[in-house]
């Protein structure tokens, strides 16, 4: 993000829009050998999203960046995204000075979406 000195507003730097989620907006993943986990999205656009994981959270130490993971969305009025993904991690950050903070902020990249009746990938059109 930049700061206009001027107008006192900040200009977004990202290509596409992000909104803010509902409260109950979350995203499940299944890793091998370890229980499911469910975290809460904090924000979504149509290829991707943000994740609040705690700090302390030991999932931060089973994942690392460009992994690609299976995932369920699990959105309220089926909101896109919804259903099950594969996605990528494509950073995770510290939150310092944010109302998150104890909380890492985990960006993900929606690849394509699994098709849970047949077992197929359908590809993820950009």
């Amino acid at each position: 993000m930049q700061r206009d000195r001027k107008k006192n507003i900040t200009r977004e730097k990202r290509s596409e829009y992000r909104h803010a989620t509902p409260r109950c907006y979350r995203i499940e993943i299944k890793l091998v050998g370890v229980p499911i986990y469910q975290f809460r999205l904090i924000d979504v656009t149509g290829k991707g999203a943000s994740i609040l994981i705690k700090d302390d959270s030991a999932f931060l130490k089973m994942i690392e960046v460009d992994q690609i993971i299976d995932a369920t969305f699990i959105s309220p009025e089926d909101l896109h995204p919804s259903g099950r993904y594969n996605i990528k991690v494509k950073h995770v950050s510290e939150l310092k000075k944010s109302i998150y903070n104890g909380h890492r902020l985990v960006g993900i990249s929606i690849l394509e979406k699994l098709d849970q009746s047949k077992g197929e990938i359908l590809k993820f059109r950009k």
